[in-house]
């Protein structure tokens, strides 16, 4: 699972502004990498897949045919947002997806779905901790009722750990309170979790009124 580690200059890219990298263009691309788009129940609502086909100096007529493509033509107008993920597949891995434009100055609040899954990326060119990422959308000094949580996946989409958002503050009535908030495995805060730049999570909520806010780089 990928996402773009910049953010165009308007806010957002479109899918032709991430490349593929890490194979000489000059002689084309002969690989097999695609990205899915995905709905909130995990199915596909778009699978493009990337060509590079170099300019045949021998042919007048020839010109060059890279991007991302749908099986019939390049994809147009298919805008990548600050933190929306994508499904990814390569046969090697010696490439990479390359995206390019500015730093988020701020924070990042990716929006979530009401009763669904979505796929969020870290939208900087750092990594962060897991603990660094906080859910947005409820009053803190209440506390959070909902039901937030992420999931890392493995190449063939199984989960490889499940970490729920609490946030129980701290009771003024009790001097032994502490408040309990950030990313919980079922026993503990998870520790020492690393998200690269660019990584996504499968992310479920019960309220689109949830973000997931990442840090920013600066």
């Amino acid at each position: 699972m990928s996402a773009t580690s910049f953010a165009g200059i308007g806010g957002t890219l479109d899918l032709q502004d991430i490349t593929v990298a890490g194979y000489d263009s000059e002689s084309g691309f002969e690989g097999d990498v695609y990205v899915e788009t995905l709905d909130a129940n995990g199915k596909a609502t778009g699978i493009y897949s990337w060509v590079d086909v170099p300019k045949d100096e021998e042919d007048p007529d020839s010109v060059a045919f890279y991007g991302w493509y749908d099986g019939e033509e390049l994809v147009e107008n298919l805008t990548v947002t600050p933190g929306m993920g994508l499904w990814t597949h390569s046969d090697s891995a010696a490439y990479s997806l390359q995206s390019a434009g500015k730093v988020l100055s701020s924070s990042a609040a990716v929006s979530l779905t009401a009763n669904g899954f979505a796929l969020v990326g870290n939208p900087m060119p750092v990594a962060h901790d897991l603990q660094d990422l906080t859910v947005g959308g409820y009053d803190t000094e209440s506390g959070f009722e909902g039901d937030v949580y992420v999931e890392t996946l493995g190449p063939t989409g199984k989960a490889t750990g499940i970490y729920s958002w609490v946030d129980v503050p701290k009771d003024d009535e009790d001097p032994d309170s502490v408040a309990f908030y950030g990313w919980y495995d079922g026993e503990e805060l998870v520790e020492n979790l690393t998200i690269a730049a660019g990584e996504a999570l499968w992310c479920h909520s019960d309220s689109a009124t949830y973000t997931l806010v990442f840090p920013s780089a600066l």
